[in-house]
């Protein structure tokens, strides 16, 4: 019965990938922290379904007037982090140097990919800790004057305070704080997190961490058995893009591995928006969605309903060399 329900699985998962994909609205709303904040999986099934209407309706607006629209955009605003989280999505311990975007730069490059797109649904600073960046208040703000993003995220990992000036620019973005809750790892101000959040009026969700609810991301850079072009069909993570550098990606992989320099990533598996035009990012977009396989997926074990999972945010003893 296993044999014959492997199968049966991929399919059911590809089919929802698929469905995910061709209607952007849907993967924004499931990617809001509002949903995955619950604990109760039938409670997050309900807050799916009653949004689907407004979702396929936004999906058919759209349509209708060719917008450009992206369900989630994730950009890393630092790669400075206060901790060491062993097989870390963004391999932040992995990392050959540790340094926040200078802001100007990340501004203007978020300002080109604006000016290409229509909307985004969900935009997601993170990093690192993107607490840590001294000037997240002006990117925040940068963020909110598009007029083009429905919700702004700072993902942060529970240990560090936010200033009074990310507070102010939290609240005039009317931006949302996800704070992950790591039973692995030292938070402090966990709790002080949330009250001075309240305090302020600040909108912010709490992602409970399950044990086992991480993918194993295995060795940074190091290739991997199997094809990768049946791990790409099966990832979760092509349904969002990862902006780093001034480069959209199609998953965190690959714009990790683009950044870090250590291994070459393939000219065509990312739009560069400082030499991008508006003109041309429509096809361009295009063909990026339309790949089959990126050179990074040759290092990545993938994110699907197979990849091994593993105990969340377990603290490594010293950086990896």
């Amino acid at each position: 019965m296993k044999k014959l329900a492997d199968p049966f699985v991929r399919l059911l998962w590809r089919i929802l990938l698929r469905m995910l994909r061709a209607c952007p609205p849907i993967c924004g709303m499931i990617a809001n922290g509002d949903i995955y904040a619950h604990q109760s999986r039938i409670k997050s099934l309900f807050l799916i379904a009653a949004k689907i209407p407004h979702a396929l309706v936004l999906h058919w607006q759209d349509r209708r007037q060719k917008r450009i629209v992206l369900a989630q955009v994730y950009t890393a605003v630092t790669t400075r982090c206060t901790l060491r989280c062993d097989k870390c999505l963004t391999h932040v311990p992995d990392l050959k140097c540790h340094e926040d975007a200078p802001a100007d730069e990340l501004i203007a490059d978020l300002q080109a990919l604006f000016s290409c797109i229509d909307y985004i649904y969900d935009l997601c600073l993170g990093g690192g800790e993107p607490l840590l960046h001294p000037d997240l208040d002006q990117i925040l703000l940068a963020c909110a004057a598009s007029g083009k993003i429905g919700n702004i995220k700072v993902l942060t990992n529970g240990t560090v305070l936010p200033g009074a000036n990310v507070l102010v620019a939290l609240r005039d973005a009317k931006a949302r704080v996800n704070i992950s809750d790591y039973p692995n790892a030292p938070q402090p101000d966990f709790k002080k997190i949330q009250e001075v959040l309240k305090e302020n009026e600040i909108c912010y969700a709490v992602y409970p961490a399950v044990s086992g609810n991480w993918v194993d991301t295995d060795s940074f850079g190091q290739l991997k058995e199997g094809s990768p072009a049946r791990r790409f069909s099966d990832c979760i993570l092509r349904l969002y893009h990862v902006f780093v550098s001034g480069q959209l990606h199609l998953c965190c992989q690959s714009a990790i591995l683009a950044y870090d320099g250590r291994r070459s990533v393939c000219r065509e598996d990312y739009i560069d928006m400082r030499r991008a035009s508006s003109d041309t990012f429509r096809e361009e977009l295009k063909k990026l969605n339309k790949k089959i396989v990126v050179s990074a997926c040759s290092y990545c074990l993938g994110h699907d309903y197979k990849t091994p999972k593993i105990p969340v945010a377990v603290q490594r003893e010293k950086e990896s060399e």
